[in-house]
């Protein structure tokens, strides 16, 4: 069953010195319930943009985004939008616990939330640091809190923006081994943008390869390596290999996918 729907989707933006500028057209593809898809393109192809669209953040201009057969024409509960800066997305005036509260505290109050947020830190390793502040963590803690408080919010579908390109290598597997940890239990619908390659094979059941922009759908790639995978031992396979050399092909306008 599809969950999220993108329908000959168009983007422009205004241009004051000439012609709307066009970054998407008429892009679809679809994902299904429980899947974990990846959009790969390159830099500045409107990867990003497209993720905002099926946020509902921002309107296309022409074309329909529907989230469990009913078009959106804004953020919808569903969803739950995991952002790439996450010193941008945390409360620096709120510990930790109460960041992660944040999600849900206008629906159940403080009380239950700030219980429930003690629920999720355990859930992505962060257990007894409620009462500090996003200031005092790393990089890579900061964003294991914004990806509680996603959960705590307990979507059906996480859309994730390159959530883990501002932390360095290490940390970045780390992640990465979370989240597939998470999508192992929860069997959450995920969108991912990512520029990197391997991340995508890493977690993706199917990638989605975007042109330069204006952007088209220049294919869909089945992954097809075997699960539970492992941001180590994954990278070893040979049919991981093979899609590295595909999609890298495909980026640097070597081969079609």
């Amino acid at each position: 069953m599809d969950f999220l729907e993108l329908e000959a989707v168009t983007k422009e933006f205004p241009n004051p010195s000439g012609p709307p500028a066009r970054v998407m057209d008429r892009v679809s593809f679809s994902v299904r319930e429980g899947e974990f898809m990846a959009v790969l393109g390159p830099s500045g192809c409107g990867k990003s943009t497209l993720l905002q669209m099926a946020a509902g953040l921002l309107p296309p201009t022409s074309g329909e985004v529907r989230i469990a057969g009913r078009r959106i024409d804004g953020p919808p509960p569903e969803a739950v939008y995991v952002f790439q800066q996450y010193t941008r997305s945390l409360l620096p005036w709120r510990n930790v616990r109460d960041n992660v509260a944040f999600a849900v505290e206008h629906r159940i109050g403080r009380r239950r939330a700030r219980d429930a947020a003690e629920t999720q830190l355990g859930q992505v390793g962060l257990s007894g640091f409620g009462d500090h502040f996003p200031w005092q963590l790393s990089g890579g803690m900061q964003q294991r809190v914004a990806i509680a408080r996603a959960l705590a919010a307990e979507p059906a579908m996480l859309l994730m923006d390159e959530p883990f390109s501002a932390v360095d290598a290490l940390t970045r597997l780390d992640l990465q081994a979370l989240i597939l940890d998470i999508w192992t239990r929860r069997r959450l619908t995920v969108l991912l943008v990512t520029h990197d390659v391997e991340e995508a094979i890493t977690l993706a059941d199917r990638i989605a390869m975007l042109t330069h922009r204006p952007a088209t759908l220049a294919g869909m790639v089945e992954v097809g390596l075997p699960r539970p995978r492992d941001p180590i031992t994954t990278r070893e396979l040979p049919r991981f290999l093979e899609l590295r050399h595909q999609l890298l092909g495909q980026l640097l306008h070597r081969h079609a996918v």
